[in-house]
């Protein structure tokens, strides 16, 4: 019988790996929502930790290298990949120094997916069905966020700091996921779930509290996290493999 389990982060993924288990990365804000608005929009992306290495990826694959937003045609925000469908070049690299950096470790031997409220349900029953047929476990990973403080009002990211903290919007989007899995759960992952349905009714409330959610806001990217949560808005399955991230070829039927 398969299991669920709950990590986080890089460390989290590293263990997940050397159990060989199947892995679902959780960037909320904002790297697994870019990462399924743009596959779902017919785009692949390359994940990157920086942006030093995504030029050298760009220069190599012929990608289209994403930048800050507001300034690159690509970025983090989801809303980049709708504006621009109807381009040619649908190669993106993507830095992130937490959703990318994590996707990064998953090689050609590893099955590991993406996933965010915009597509719990589908990402759940499709790394379901893998494990199923492989005989893998599955951990859903919340990749973390960089430790931020508040200061006059206003929110700050420590970004000269390799620590990664607790995101409560990598929790809940992890504990959407899980509900949607029949199948046994380690405690973790029970308790990261039964958090979601505990809080669902006021989840919007929550991640536009969150650090990173008025980091958006003071940004003017309230339409970003107007976007991020909605829950099941495509039905996509983003998979890494070969170092890209591309929508799994399925069959659910």
């Amino acid at each position: 019988m398969i299991c669920v389990h709950h990590d986080w982060g890089v460390k989290g993924v590293k263990y997940a790996l050397k159990k060989k288990h199947l892995v679902i990365i959780v960037d909320v804000i904002r790297f697994s929502s870019a990462v399924v608005t743009a596959v779902a929009s017919g785009f692949t992306v390359y994940p990157v930790p920086d942006l030093e290495k995504g030029r050298r990826l760009a220069d190599k694959t012929g990608a289209e290298l994403a930048g800050k937003a507001g300034e690159a045609r690509y970025s983090l925000s989801p809303l980049s990949y709708l504006e621009n469908t109807r381009r040619g070049n649908k190669k993106v690299v993507l830095p992130s120094p937490n959703g990318a950096t994590c996707a990064t470790m998953l090689k050609n031997d590893n099955s590991g997916y993406i996933g965010c409220f915009l597509n719990a349900a589908g990402v759940a029953r499709q790394a379901q069905k893998t494990a199923e047929e492989t005989g893998r476990d599955i951990t859903v990973v919340a990749a973390g966020e960089e430790r931020a403080v508040e200061k006059d009002g206003f929110i700050y990211y420590i970004r000269d700091s390799p620590e990664r903290v607790f995101a409560v919007e990598d929790y809940l989007g992890s504990g959407a996921i899980i509900s949607y899995m029949n199948c046994d759960k380690d405690p973790d992952a029970r308790l990261c779930e039964r958090a979601y349905e505990a809080v669902k009714n006021i989840m919007t409330d929550l991640l536009f509290e969150s650090y990173s959610g008025r980091w958006l806001l003071q940004n003017n990217a309230r339409k970003d996290l107007e976007h991020l949560i909605q829950m099941n808005y495509y039905d996509v399955v983003p998979e890494i493999n070969d170092g890209k991230i591309s929508e799994i070829k399925r069959n659910l039927h």
